[in-house]
């Protein structure tokens, strides 16, 4: 949109030496098309939004003609009275024609001759229509840009991502809770967009949009559907830091920011009605904040202020990463995950658990628990682990055919920390963990299992195919196992029960099931094979280590 000042910063204007004589107040005014006008008037009016060039012949003489003059510019709205001094006034205007629009509140502006109105009209359209132009094309992109998002279901957060591309403005859609649901800073510091978010929110009231607007204005959109209202979108005053493709030139007011901010609302919308819930946005921007900070996409700082804009401040408690995950499917579906989240959700609304949720690609359902530092974790963590599942057997069925307690979903907990900046750390320890849980043919019989449950026997199985792990197994074992498969024995496993039975030779017979002046015999073959002495503590810790991750390698089929 070109406003009145525009029109008298252009070049060719300027030139002319432009003089507000009246109405300093009114140059935001939009100017539509430009007018020259030197008929009799007013049987010539112009339409609303024109800015009317004149030499003032036609302009009648007495003041009461003038002010009638000015009353019907007025009425019809015109832009303002632009009049070339030298043919008909000489250095002033007429007493009367500036009483007249200061009464009818028409701005009134003289020109400095030699100036060729017709020729100025004619740039100066030129102006507009080139801007009404570029206003087309990127209304036509956003159409483009949001059509496809809304075919797509795009998420909350990429459809604010598009609102900021294309408007170059930060934007945030909030819940009626004025909870931060998805945002983007458009080149801004988070910290200083989100920081008190709730407080700055609720001063800024709803209004319906307006057709064009200034960068310095609060825009808001109400995000509705099936006749509810669940959120609300606000587009924020630039800082000129960053811009859009298609941004206004500073002080304009352009249709722009409005056009982009309804259509994004309007996406919101339509995603609702085609199946997502006020709930499934909420999850959906915890579920993103989860994932980066797992992907360690966000500082710590950015994280907590984002956590804390979504109503779970992340400061003075304590949290826990715990990782769930249904048994005996290499990859869950994808309904399956659904159940699992559902569950997981509904566990924590009845344990009154604050926490970020987020199903992964592996069919991992994460969650980042928050608890006061007051709050026994171990007891918070058993009864949400408990209710979940409770519920799990309604969606999953029982735990398991022939009456075992073997569970067919599995927790695992990692160790609790006091920062944010942890919190990757206690979330990776627990997906670890269930990785061990899930390799392994061990039956679950407890609530959960926490990572530092896994202690050796988890830490190989994390490295189970990794080379260097079979490269130390060899070193160490490699003459006893060829040893082995030469002669048809079983030297590797006796090795293994001497190791495990903490060098009881007496409790590793009876799990050998040999006698032991056996074992003796075999334990000194062993020593000789691998020159070795299996008296020395250090030699014995490195072998058990090898035999452990032999078995542990054997159970993935890597040897």
């Amino acid at each position: 949109m070109v406003s009145l000042a525009d029109v008298l910063g252009l070049e060719v204007v300027a030139r002319s030496t432009p003089n507000v004589v009246v109405g300093h107040e009114y140059l935001s005014v939009p100017v539509r098309w430009v007018h020259t006008n030197e008929m009799a008037w007013p049987s010539q009016m112009p339409q609303a939004g024109q800015l009317v060039l004149t030499s003032g012949i036609n302009l009648p003489d007495d003041a009461q003609a003038l002010d009638a003059l000015l009353a019907a510019l007025a009425e019809a709205r015109v832009s303002g009275l632009v009049v070339l001094l030298g043919l008909c006034f000489e250095g002033v205007l007429p007493k009367a024609l500036v009483r007249a629009a200061e009464r009818h509140r028409i701005a009134l502006v003289t020109l400095q001759p030699p100036a060729k109105l017709a020729e100025i009209a004619e740039a100066v359209n030129l102006v507009i229509a080139d801007r009404r132009l570029a206003v087309l094309t990127a209304a036509e992109e956003a159409h483009q840009v949001f059509t496809e998002l809304a075919l797509e279901g795009a998420g909350p957060w990429e459809v604010v991502h598009q609102i900021a591309l294309l408007s170059g403005r930060p934007v945030v859609l909030e819940n009626l809770a004025h909870q931060v649901l998805a945002y983007d800073c458009a080149n801004e510091d988070p910290a200083h967009l989100l920081a008190d978010w709730e407080d700055q929110s609720r001063q800024i009231p709803t209004r319906n949009l307006p057709s064009h607007a200034a960068e310095d204005e609060w825009l808001t959109a109400t995000v509705s559907a099936r006749g509810r209202d669940w959120g609300r979108l606000l587009l924020l005053p630039a800082r000129r830091r960053g811009h859009a493709p298609h941004a206004a030139p500073a002080g304009d007011r352009s249709e722009l920011p409005p056009l982009t901010l309804k259509r994004g609302a309007e996406t919101l919308a339509l995603n609702q009605l085609i199946g997502a819930s006020e709930e499934y946005v909420e999850r959906q921007a915890h579920a993103a904040l989860l994932r980066a900070v797992l992907a360690h996409s966000l500082t710590a700082k950015e994280a907590a202020l984002r956590s804390r804009a979504m109503g779970l401040p992340v400061e003075n408690c304590r949290l826990v990463g715990i990782a769930i995950r249904q048994r005996g499917s290499h990859r869950p579906s994808r309904s399956d995950v659904r159940c699992l989240e559902d569950i997981v959700v509904t566990a924590l609304q009845r344990q009154q658990v604050r926490a970020l949720m987020a199903a992964l690609d592996n069919g991992i359902v994460a969650v980042l628990m928050m608890a006061d530092e007051h709050e026994d974790t171990t007891k918070v963590v058993d009864s949400l682990s408990r209710a979940v599942r409770e519920l799990a057997k309604e969606c999953f069925g029982p735990a398991a055919p022939g009456g075992t307690r073997e569970h067919k979903i599995v927790i695992t907990v990692g160790r609790p920390v006091h920062s944010i900046h942890d919190a990757r750390h206690t979330l990776t320890s627990a997906m670890q963990a269930l990785g061990v849980v899930l390799r392994s043919d061990q039956p679950v019989d407890r609530p959960y299992i926490r990572a530092q449950d896994m202690r050796l026997t988890g830490l190989l199985r994390l490295l189970h195919d990794d080379c260097r792990l079979q490269s130390y197994v060899e070193n160490e074992l490699g003459p006893l196992l060829e040893y082995d498969a030469r002669h048809g024995t079983r030297l590797t496993s006796v090795l293994a029960c001497y190791l495990d039975a903490g060098r009881n030779k007496t409790a590793a017979a009876e799990a050998a099931q040999i006698s032991r002046p056996s074992l003796y015999e075999r334990l000194e073959r062993i020593a000789r094979i691998l020159a070795v002495d299996l008296e020395d503590p250090r030699s014995c810790l490195s072998l058990q280590v090898a035999t452990q991750a032999l078995q542990v390698m054997r159970q993935h089929n890597t040897l």
